[in-house]
């Protein structure tokens, strides 16, 4: 009977919660070592992910003349190459002797591509920011083929449709979608321009 008692007394013991110091900093401990796992994980799976070298576009400004000029930067894919390439775009260049063509405001929604044709939509940010870069013929023209002339450097890729919120006309924010930034509009489909890359003769 009493050892019974004793052995009753025994699980009572071990099935009370640690409460000691010791207790709390192995848990503790035990909480650290998950979180540096799972952080060693992710590091280890962005590390893994395939990179592209990719020519990105941005503007120059030479005496009184604009053009594109290159920059090349490693862009990770998994399926969404396309997209994390305009978002480079928009995040601007590295290059203290280059210009970003796009707002940093506007999001990437989406892109797209078929039969040669990559769509690209863009947030309404695209359309009425100009804080940073003005409107105007030069600087639409730049933004424009910014994204065109970066996305046609892949031969899958023919033409661009640019279109906001996912239309290519309409109103937003009383603005029509079609004008873009009032100049050159976004009527059509875009080829590869290769006369406003560097400074031509």
């Amino acid at each position: 009977m009493n050892s019974i008692k004793q052995l009753s007394e025994k699980n009572r013991r071990l099935q009370k919660p640690v409460t000691g110091s010791a207790g709390i900093a192995s848990a503790a401990m035990a909480i650290i070592i998950m979180l540096l796992f799972s952080f060693s994980t992710v590091l280890f799976l962005q590390g893994c992910s395939p990179k592209t070298p990719v020519k990105l576009y941005f503007a120059a400004y030479e005496d009184d003349k604009a053009y594109l000029q290159e920059e090349i930067r490693d862009i990770a894919g998994n399926g969404t190459l396309y997209k994390n390439i305009v978002k480079e775009l928009i995040n601007g260049p590295r290059s203290g002797q280059l210009y970003p063509t796009l707002p940093p405001d506007a999001i990437v929604n989406s892109v797209t591509v078929e039969n040669g044709l990559a769509v690209v939509d863009f947030s309404k940010e695209m359309l009425i920011s100009t804080d940073k870069i003005p409107h105007s013929s030069t600087t639409e023209n730049l933004a424009i083929f910014s994204i065109v002339d970066t996305l046609t450097e892949f031969k899958e890729i023919l033409k661009v449709r640019i279109t906001i919120e996912g239309k290519q006309n309409g109103k937003i924010d009383g603005l029509y979608i079609e004008d873009f930034w009032g100049h050159i509009g976004i009527y059509e489909d875009f080829e590869r321009n290769e006369q406003i890359i560097g400074l031509q003769d």
